[in-house]
C-alpha cells in the first residue's frame, strides 16, 4: 500500500492542475470591468474611412465615384452603404435615404413644377427644361431660355427615359411619392429624390423650397424666396380678412379656345381666386381629375353673370378681343365694366398650368386685380420687377413690366 503512495500523490496533482487551469480559463472569460488591449480589427476601424450607413428605405451601392446605383427595397433595406468621397448621403422629401453626388450640379425634373422650383433657386443646375418657356422671347436670359426642352411626365405628356438618361444627371427630381418605384427603376443607377410637389402647394411652398436649396446648396437663394413668399402671404390674407363676404368679387375663370372650359371650386387649378378673396361662380361643376379644364356652356355663364372674367389655359391670343367684342359675350356684367383679365405668363404662368411657385408672385397680381380699391399701397409694378430680377434672373424694363400689367389691346 505504502508502495502506492507516490502514485496517488502524483495523481492529486495532476487533478489539482487541472482544476486551476479551468478556473483561471472561466474567471478571464467572466470577469467585468477589465480593460483589454485594442485589437487590431478596432485599431483599424478608428482610422477615417468612408462613412457606411444602414439605409431604411432605399438601399444603394456606391460603384467608385460614380453615382449609387439606387434601388427600392420592400421591406426597408438594411444593407450597409459606403458614402464615398465625392458622394453625399440625402433624405428627400419622403424620407427616403439616398446617395447622390456631391456636389449636385445636373438636374433633371420629371414635371414642371419640380422645374420651376430648380430654376428659381439654382438655375445654373436645371440641365433640360421639362417644358418650354411662354413668351415670344420669353422674359428669360438667353443661356436659360437655350437649355433643350426633353419633356417630362405631366397632363397629357409623356417623357422619354433614354432621353433623360443621355443627358447624365446627377439627380432626377419627382414629385410623386407613388411614382417613385416605377422611376427609380427605369433611370437605373441615377438617383430619383422625392420632391413632394404632388398636391396643392399654394399654402406649403415653404418646405419645397428648403428642401431644393440645401440639396443644390443655394440655400441664401431659397431663404430669400420663402421670405418674398411669407411676405406675400401676410399681405393678401391681411386685406382678404378686410372683406364682407357680401362684396367679395365673383369671378369665371375662362379656359379654352372658346372661353368654354373651366375649373369649379374644387380644383387646385385656379386656388388663388379662393385665397385672394375671390368667389369661383363654377360651384356646381363636376372637376375633371389631371388637368382638369371642365367643359360649360354660354348659357351657364351667362346664368352666373361672374363680376370678373380670368383668362387662363389654353387661350387664344385672340380670345380677349372676341369677348369683348361678342354680343353675347357682351350681355354679362364683366365685360360690360370691363372687368376681364389675361393672366401673366411670361415666361411661367403666375396662376395655374400647372399651378406652381410662380403663384408667389400671382398672389400679389390676384388681390389687386380683384380689390385695387383695397390694395392702393400695393406697387405691383415694383413687385414685378423685383421677383423677375431675384428669381426668373430677368430685369425687366418698363415697357416689359407694363405689358406683362396690361391687357392686349
Amino acid at each position: 500500500m505504502l508502495k502506492k503512495w507516490p502514485q496517488l500523490l502524483s495523481l492529486l496533482m495532476c487533478l489539482i492542475i487541472i482544476v486551476l487551469m479551468i478556473g483561471c480559463s472561466t474567471a478571464a472569460q467572466t470577469t467585468a470591468g477589465i480593460t483589454t488591449p485594442a485589437s487590431s480589427a478596432a485599431i483599424t476601424a478608428a482610422t477615417p474611412a468612408p462613412t457606411t450607413q444602414t439605409t431604411p428605405a432605399l438601399a444603394t451601392q456606391s460603384v467608385g465615384n460614380e453615382s449609387p446605383e439606387a434601388i427600392l427595397t420592400n421591406p426597408p433595406s438594411t444593407t450597409p452603404v459606403t458614402v464615398g468621397p465625392n458622394q453625399q448621403m440625402i433624405v428627400d422629401m419622403f424620407g427616403r435615404r439616398l446617395v447622390v453626388a456631391k456636389p449636385i450640379n445636373r438636374v433633371l425634373c420629371t414635371g414642371p413644377v419640380e422645374a420651376t422650383l430648380v430654376y428659381l433657386i439654382a438655375p445654373d443646375k436645371l440641365t433640360a427644361l421639362a417644358a418650354k418657356f411662354n413668351g415670344d422671347p420669353p422674359l428669360v436670359p438667353e443661356q436659360y431660355a437655350n437649355l433643350p426642352m426633353i419633356g417630362a411626365w405631366y397632363g397629357a405628356q409623356v417623357g422619354n427615359y433614354e432621353t433623360f438618361l443621355s443627358y447624365k444627371p446627377d439627380i432626377i427630381l419627382e414629385g410623386k411619392l407613388e411614382n417613385l418605384p416605377d422611376r427609380q427603376v427605369k433611370f437605373g443607377s441615377v438617383p430619383v429624390v422625392g420632391d413632394d410637389t404632388g398636391s396643392d402647394l399654394l399654402l406649403h411652398f415653404s418646405s419645397c423650397i428648403t428642401f431644393i436649396g440645401k440639396i443644390l446648396e443655394a440655400q441664401d437663394q431659397a431663404a430669400d424666396l420663402n421670405a418674398y413668399y411669407a411676405e406675400a402671404m401676410q399681405y393678401v390674407t391681411k386685406v382678404v380678412s378686410q372683406i364682407p363676404e357680401n362684396e367679395k368679387v365673383r369671378v369665371y375663370y375662362c379656359e379654352g379656345l372658346e372661353g368654354l372650359n373651366t375649373d369649379p371650386v374644387s380644383s387646385f387649378h385656379n386656388n388663388l381666386i379662393a385665397f385672394c378673396g375671390g368667389k369661383n361662380v363654377a360651384e356646381n361643376v363636376a372637376s375633371l381629375p389631371g388637368a382638369g379644364m371642365s367643359q360649360v356652356s354660354m348659357e351657364n355663364i351667362l346664368l352666373w353673370d361672374p363680376d370678373m372674367i380670368i383668362l387662363g389655359r389654353a387661350t387664344p391670343v385672340g380670345l380677349y378681343q372676341t369677348i369683348m367684342s361678342d354680343s353675347t359675350w357682351g350681355q354679362l356684367r364683366a365685360v360690360q365694366n370691363k372687368q376681364v383679365f389675361v393672366r401673366p405668363d411670361n415666361p411661367i404662368s403666375i396662376f395655374d398650368g400647372p399651378p406652381g411657385p410662380a403663384q408667389i408672385l400671382g398672389m400679389y397680381w390676384m388681390v389687386h386685380t380683384l380689390y385695387p380699391e383695397r390694395t392702393t399701397d400695393l406697387d405691383l409694378n415694383a413687385k414685378f420687377k423685383e421677383f423677375y430680377s431675384k428669381f426668373f434672373h430677368y430685369d425687366l424694363t418698363d415697357d416689359e413690366a407694363a405689358y406683362l400689367l396690361a391687357n392686349p389691346e
